[in-house]
């Protein structure tokens, strides 16, 4: 089933082990440096990349933003990288706007043309369904593959810390160094982090929690296991409350009326905080009277959520860290 917007994103507009890395296809290397450096990779759709290591990347921005932290630089991006006020996107990350080319910033939005004019040598995108390439238009999936080839990095039914170990095999085979000073502070960060929201679920263990991705006419009931930043959380005893009914759209949402949405009774609600045409927050949800009736939004336990958080530890350690101190707050 193709992911739609009113799919993964979710309520869109309309809205690290070695033997993982293996079963998933990609390969451990020693990156070889200097010029004329050769790679071998093979991605999560079972294609195998080799020859001359390639610097001219073009990636989808979550897995730009998941590289950039990992010292892998791309040289054009595509997918939401800037708001509507101009402000970057959370989904770029570390990526310098400023020194990368933009060839769209909203779904189904990219720009063949100015692709071509960067010269890639590669493309790099997440996927969440079965080789669909996230934010390559159906379209023109074959003029871009014919262009350059392409790197597919699949993200369905991982958790975050398994999909940081494949960027990070990624990044290794293209060169960099992944185990840099400042990338080892970053993991020891995360890994504090980790353990201190560990001991905050353990101490909400009773409170039942609601994800949600919200719209003025509709309201969608999130699957924690298919998201890596909640399916993390449910692997740390997190109490999620369950869609009802078999989500629709690979797994990821069960939309629901807000008439509805009093039958999900929840002490927290961490709500979609990507913003913009995607999701609606707290405040802009204050008209919607089955809303403001809820217990955990009349008691404020609320904690934002963002379910395209790129996959590096530089990212994802502010949102364990946020977490921890509301369920700590709440408790």
């Amino acid at each position: 089933m193709h992911l739609s917007r009113r799919g993964f994103l979710a309520g869109t507009a309309a809205l690290g082990a070695t033997g993982l890395l293996t079963a998933c296809g990609y390969q451990e290397e020693t990156p070889t440096q200097g010029a004329g450096a050769t790679w071998s990779f093979t991605d999560d759709r079972g294609r195998k990349l080799e020859g001359e290591r390639p610097t001219r990347i073009v990636a989808q921005v979550t897995a730009a933003a998941a590289l950039w932290d990992l010292g892998v630089k791309s040289i054009g991006i595509f997918g939401p990288s800037k708001l509507a006020d101009g402000k970057p996107d959370p989904q770029a990350g570390g990526v310098d706007l400023n020194a990368v080319t933009s060839i769209g910033n909203v779904y189904n939005e990219f720009n063949f043309d100015k692709f071509v004019s960067l010269n890639p040598q590669l493309l790099v995108s997440v996927m969440y369904l079965k080789d669909q390439m996230w934010y390559i238009p159906d379209t023109q999936t074959e003029k871009i593959d014919k262009a350059a080839p392409s790197v597919g990095v699949r993200l369905q039914g991982l958790a975050m810390p398994e999909g940081i170990a494949k960027f990070i095999s990624l990044a290794k085979a293209l060169g960099a160094d992944t185990e840099t000073p400042a990338i080892q502070a970053a993991k020891a960060e995360y890994e504090k982090a980790d353990a201190a929201l560990g001991n905050a679920i353990k101490k909400a263990s009773g409170q039942k929690v609601l994800l949600i991705s919200a719209q003025k006419d509709t309201v969608y009931i999130a699957n924690p296991p298919s998201f890596a930043t909640s399916r993390h959380y449910l692997n740390k005893g997190m109490n999620f409350v369950l869609p009802e009914a078999d989500p629709s759209q690979g797994g990821y949402y069960q939309q629901i009326s807000w008439e509805n949405i009093g039958k999900y009774t929840a002490d927290v609600i961490m709500y979609d905080s990507r913003g913009g045409s995607l999701s609606l927050g707290p405040d802009e949800l204050g008209g919607v009277p089955t809303w403001a009736q809820l217990p955990a939004v009349k008691a404020g336990k609320l904690i934002p959520w963002n379910n395209e958080t790129p996959f590096s530890y530089q990212r994802f350690t502010p949102q364990l860290t946020e977490l921890a101190a509301a369920l700590n707050k709440f408790a």
